[in-house]
């Protein structure tokens, strides 16, 4: 993958501007999976202009356009805190692959999205801006936008489906492994559809607390990374700020900052709309399902790109067993809460000193190269996780493998036997399969259904890893 050089930049604003431009301080930014991300300066005779571009790599994680993208910034100007758009090239010119550039806002904090308590005690000031900006563009009339003029307006009772249809296929194209707790949460999702929406408008996507740029004091600065942005129920957006993946480790509290029902309350003042409960649940589940397809997609794209982007793995690892876990404890299994054993076998005293060696290094790198530093810096993060994986990795394995067995019963299918990692996962997978077509024909009988739901929820903490950070 080509590096951007501030001479190809320079080419363009030149003939854009018509004037000469020279460029400094190129430097490429972390975050964000689907777009390379760069801050520059752009000098003219008359002023500096400090400006962000976003590229499309040769091959994105999630199928988005850089025009969406700014046609969503020009839409969202004036109702949310947006960098303002300036200049959209979807056939590359100088630069090779389409790329948009914005506006660069400085002075502020963007949290991480595993941080744990992030934003202190300005966490409810930032939460009344952050929920009650969503709230805003839940109200606004999207008619005659930038974005309207390029993206489809469902219509009210065809928004879940829409959105329900394109996340499943995601998860059916890229899911290495079956995957019966997303399964079950799409089959009770197509077997109790949400009213349809009280208004249609535009949907961020990705609307998160690791997205929205604040001043430390409880002001929303910018809300970015609009790729995923379309026109549906704005409960959809509402639904994944909600979803307890992004809760910073405090359960109960919204995006980390106000708790959940003061979150729905502020977006209800602001919309002007009322939350239904039921519709409510509906897009919570849709969220977390949502969610679970992005994580796989990383997954795949990890192993498919040959392995050279850490946060890719980290998504499609340690934050979708997080997000089983969720699914599973929404779909109703009982609570099931082991205690976490510290690793302490060879490999993972191992894995632990390479971890904190190279967040040492990544942290040094860091202050001279952003981007270089964090991509060391999550690296370590996976060796980390890797020292809890190898404690667990059979153990978990086998102990679904005789659940699912248990639960098929007579009906389960014969399978290779093995201690490998390889051939525990060949065998997990035939099972799972199985247990998929078992749930999709007892879905109707609660009965029947429990001891799936309760595996789910046992499966998900058997797997999940603990943030080590």
């Amino acid at each position: 993958m080509s590096a951007l050089t501030a001479t190809e930049i320079e080419a363009y604003l030149t003939r854009l501007w018509q004037q000469p431009v020279r460029v400094d301080a190129l430097a490429r930014i972390p975050g964000g999976a689907s777009r390379e991300t760069y801050r520059f300066d752009a000098h003219t005779d008359a002023e500096r202009h400090q400006l962000i571009l976003r590229r499309e790599p040769a091959k994105g994680l999630i199928d988005t356009e850089s025009a969406t993208e700014f046609r969503a910034y020009q839409s969202a100007a004036g109702v949310v805190p947006v960098p303002r758009a300036i200049a959209l090239e979807p056939d590359g010119a100088e630069l090779g692959r389409p790329f948009f550039i914005m506006q660069r806002i400085e002075g502020g904090e963007v949290a991480g999205s595993f941080a744990r308590d992030p934003f202190g005690a300005s966490a409810p000031a930032l939460g009344e801006e952050f929920f009650g900006a969503l709230g805003r563009l839940a109200a606004h009339d999207a008619a005659g936008t930038p974005l309207a003029d390029h993206a489809a307006m469902p219509a009210a009772d065809e928004c879940w489906r829409i959105a329900l249809d394109y996340w499943d296929g995601v998860i059916e194209e890229d899911a290495l492994l079956p995957q019966p707790i997303a399964r079950a949460a799409i089959r009770w999702l197509r077997a109790n559809p949400p009213p349809p929406a009280q208004r249609v408008g535009i949907v961020h996507g990705d609307y998160r607390s690791g997205n929205v740029m604040h001043d430390g004091a409880g002001k929303m600065l910018a809300m970015f990374d609009w790729e995923m942005a379309h026109f549906g129920d704005p409960l959809e957006d509402l639904g994944w700020a909600l979803d307890p993946i992004w809760d910073h480790f405090t359960p109960g509290m919204a995006s980390g900052m106000v708790p959940r029902a003061d979150a729905i309350a502020i977006w209800e003042r602001a919309s002007g709309l009322t939350v239904d409960p039921a519709a409510m649940r509906w897009w919570s589940l849709f969220a977390s399902v949502k969610g679970a397809a992005i994580w796989l997609s990383a997954f795949r794209e990890f192993v498919d790109g040959g392995r050279q982007d850490p946060v890719l793995a980290v998504s499609g690892w340690y934050t979708l067993r997080r997000q089983d876990a969720i699914i599973a404890a929404q779909l109703g299994g009982s609570v099931f809460d082991p205690v976490p054993a510290l690793p302490s076998s060879d490999l993972a005293q191992v894995l632990i000193g390479a971890g904190i060696a190279a967040a040492g290094a990544g942290e040094k790198m860091g202050a001279v190269d952003a981007f270089a530093g964090s991509t060391l810096t999550v690296a370590a993060l996976l060796a980390l996780l890797g020292a809890q994986e190898a404690e667990k990795a059979a153990a978990w394995r086998r102990a679904d493998i005789a659940d699912m067995r248990r639960l098929l019963g007579d009906d389960a299918p014969v399978t290779a036997e093995g201690e490998t990692l390889a051939a525990l996962d060949g065998i997990w997978s035939t099972l799972a399969s199985a247990l998929i077509a078992h749930h999709d024909r007892v879905a109707t009988d609660a009965d029947a259904e429990r001891p799936l739901l309760d595996f789910y929820r046992e499966s998900a903490a058997r797997r999940e890893l603990a943030w080590p950070l």
